[in-house]
């Protein structure tokens, strides 16, 4: 049956043409999430990540097209800025374990790499965060690697 639907899928991504991954709705995974993208614009988009448990985060992302060529497809540097929502267990003074509420705001840089023969793309991106509530500091090593499908 997992055959079967890797096949299903490779045959549906090789007679889908492209049209360029700046426009419509992609959904992927990435190492740890499940990401969503919706261009609303050619060079804006508005991006969700939820990692499967707790977190949520948006992002109102800008991409610069022409920033970098890599190659001949297109290699995007984008930016922009957002913020993370979620829950983290830790235990009280009493022994107990609570659960807090975790709010960031959060910056966003990456780079992306647009297949040209197909409707998809694969990204890499840091997202350094603030904490606001439950917790509080700098976390820099947040990011993560991923490839979304677009239709």
């Amino acid at each position: 049956m997992r055959r079967s639907l890797i096949s299903l899928f490779t045959v549906f991504l090789i007679t889908v043409g492209a049209f360029g991954q700046n426009s419509g709705l992609g959904i992927g995974l990435a190492t740890d999430r499940l990401s969503v993208k919706y261009w609303m614009g050619s060079s804006h988009a508005v991006a969700v990540h939820w990692n499967f448990e707790t977190a949520l985060a948006a992002d109102y992302l800008f991409d610069k097209p022409d920033m970098l060529n890599l190659t001949d497809d297109t290699t995007p540097v984008y930016y922009g800025a957002g913020v993370s929502l979620g829950t983290h267990t830790e235990p009280n003074d009493d022994g107990d374990k609570t659960t807090e509420f975790d709010l960031g705001v959060r910056g966003v840089i990456g780079i992306g790499y647009y297949l040209s023969s197909y409707p998809v793309d694969i990204y890499i991106e840091s997202t350094p965060t603030l904490k606001i509530l439950g917790g509080s500091g700098f976390d820099f090593y947040g990011g993560n690697l991923g490839i979304r499908y677009f239709f």
